[in-house]
């Protein structure tokens, strides 16, 4: 029998999803390892005690210039960039590795899985299985953007093409897992794209039941028989990902997307609001609250997603003998101070979705008036050549000429 393990990662935050999936995980798989990767500050503390689960801080996979990582990706970016590490390192002690996000719930053997690693090193589900443009989010345009998999799951075979493979993947994650759409970066996922053209033996799972979101409800329905989840009556529901999920709010769906109306699919909501009563059990408000370490300096000042995109781009050139950019007074700390790049009040920034858009429409409207001033300045070909130029600039690692580098 093959050794198996599974793998999520998260933030401290995030404990109580990763709790609901370790359970369900392990009542279908009792003989598998688990393991929970936190991405993290230390903290001595905090103590998660289940039977069978492990925890691994962030800091001892190893990372080369762990600290300098830290501080270049925000949460979401560092959390998911760190995975190919985590998934090497277990694959060195197990024979198949599973990763699955935290906000993940199972519900049936994941047998599609392991039978397909059988004669394939990676294994991976596409984001859909049928093609969707309907003006509504997400669709084949989203698609086009953050990638044709999604990475909330994938699983690898001790092979030589698994190791090369989460050695290539690991290396761009590492130095290149912005989420920057607009310039083609979207964190570890969209570099899967390219991994079929590079890897043969990788396999794409098209088992409706695998990973079933928001993304893909167009296509698959939920349903009760003899009191299992089947999906569009067919396949047993293996597994869903609850992605942008409000576990106040289980109607809504997930946040980031706009087809589905609030209370239009009462077969997804029926498993959302059992998920949802699940978070609360696992104590999702003792965990939910935590500030992310690594958000902060040693000394409790807030580093602003701005200051992180200009350090990540200056970081070779500027700050390579500063091993350690988060301690107090430190050139990076310097370099925040002398070109504002702190807030006021320490307060952190909110992160934004396209949702918010609605509550900046006089600014949108001033911003537009602005451009077509611009192209009425300018001219036509002007303007369609200055706009290139913004799409390329607005990746702040685009913009350190700011800043005089002789300082």
């Amino acid at each position: 029998m093959r050794n198996k393990a599974a793998v999520t990662i998260c933030s401290i935050n995030y404990i109580a999803k990763a709790l609901v999936l370790f359970e369900s995980y392990r009542q279908y798989h009792p003989d598998h390892d688990f393991y929970v990767v936190i991405v993290d500050r230390k903290n001595s503390d905090l103590t998660i005690e289940h039977d069978g689960l492990t925890v691994i801080w962030a800091e001892d996979l190893s990372i080369p210039n762990f600290h300098q990582a830290a501080f270049s990706f925000d949460v979401i970016e560092f959390n998911t960039n760190v995975k190919p590490t985590a998934l090497k390192l277990l694959l060195n002690s197990h024979d198949l590795v599973v990763y699955l996000d935290p906000d993940i719930e199972v519900f049936a053997p994941l047998t599609p899985v392991f039978e397909g690693l059988e004669n394939a090193s990676i294994v991976l589900t596409p984001h859909c299985n049928t093609p969707i443009l309907d003006g509504c989010k997400p669709d084949d345009l989203e698609f086009l953007k953050f990638g044709t998999f999604n990475l909330g799951f994938v699983a690898v075979s001790k092979c030589d093409e698994a190791f090369s493979f989460l050695d290539w993947w690991s290396a761009r994650c590492l130095e290149h897992g912005f989420y920057e759409p607009q310039v083609g970066l979207a964190v570890d996922q969209k570099w899967v794209s390219l991994a079929p053209s590079y890897f043969p033996n990788l396999k794409v799972l098209h088992d409706i039941g695998l990973n079933l979101a928001f993304w893909n409800l167009h296509e698959r329905h939920l349903s009760l028989k003899d009191e299992k989840w089947m999906v569009n009556n067919e396949v047993p529901l293996r597994f869903i990902h609850f992605s942008s999920f409000n576990a106040s709010k289980p109607e809504i769906i997930a946040q980031k997307q706009n087809r589905f109306a609030p209370g239009s699919r009462p077969d997804f909501e029926s498993a959302a609001k059992a998920y949802a009563a699940k978070l609360i059990a696992a104590e999702s408000e003792k965990y939910g609250g935590h500030k992310y370490g690594f958000d902060y300096f040693d000394d409790g000042t807030y580093i602003t997603p701005a200051l992180r995109r200009f350090y990540a781009a200056l970081r070779s050139e500027k700050f390579s003998e500063v091993a350690n950019p988060f301690k107090e007074n430190s050139p990076v700390m310097d370099f925040a101070k002398r070109n504002g790049l702190l807030v006021r009040g320490n307060v952190p920034a909110k992160r934004h979705n396209f949702h918010d858009m609605k509550s900046y429409n006089f600014q949108i409207k001033m911003i537009l008036k602005m451009f077509r001033f611009a192209l009425f300045v300018i001219g036509p070909e002007r303007y369609f050549n200055l706009m290139r130029y913004l799409a390329h600039i607005s990746s702040l690692r685009n913009q350190t000429d700011i800043f005089d580098k002789r300082k």
